[in-house]
């Protein structure tokens, strides 16, 4: 006896005899929202990030990195409250946020200095991405990624907030809506 399927569709393995149309389509959905789940943790994709406080001293030790120019910086600018994006231009989540970065960046350019630190690249194919995207951010280069291991970065984006001490005040890992009003108040928080 041959089986039987509706119109247009193939057998596959996800029909399982006896079980029909309903069944294959509800195993095909979930293994399609398990493997969707399982590209967003390992790309690091948070719809809001997850936000981390530090009241104390978060052992976020300043770092020594390369601009663009070939000119050392201090991760973060010191005597400045100082917002600190580590991203890479394969994570595509980060490229999504950055015009917000950018935004913001503009927005407090008189209180705030930012900083995109670029994970592991080639300082040639940064520039070339940042001129594409038509970016204005300073970016600061990890060529060894030894800033991001030093702070414990695991997941891009990640942004580090810091006050005008040198003290981290917060942490957002994974993508995040720079443009909100929540945003707003996170990044004022580095001044009060």
């Amino acid at each position: 006896m041959s089986e039987v399927h509706p119109e247009g569709v193939s057998p596959s393995p996800l029909w399982e005899e006896g079980r029909g149309e309903g069944h294959a389509r509800e195993t095909l959905s979930r293994r399609i929202f398990i493997a969707g789940t399982l590209a967003a943790v390992v790309t690091g994709i948070h719809a809001q990030g997850r936000i981390e406080r530090f009241t104390g001293d978060s052992g976020l030790a300043g770092f020594q990195a390369l601009d663009l120019d070939g000119k050392s910086i201090a991760v973060p600018a010191p005597g400045k409250p100082t917002v600190v994006n580590f991203w890479a231009t394969w994570c595509e989540p980060c490229r999504a946020e950055m015009p917000m970065l950018q935004q913001m960046a503009d927005f407090y350019s008189d209180r705030l200095v930012f900083q995109a630190v670029n994970f592991k690249e080639r300082a040639v194919a940064v520039q070339r991405h940042v001129r594409s995207a038509n970016w204005a951010v300073p970016v600061v280069l990890d060529p060894m990624g030894a800033g991001a291991e030093s702070w414990g970065v695991k997941v891009f984006p990640t942004t580090v907030g810091f006050d005008a001490h040198g003290r981290a005040r917060w942490r957002v890992t994974g993508q995040y809506d720079w443009s909100s009003t929540e945003a707003g108040k996170l990044v004022e928080s580095l001044w009060t």
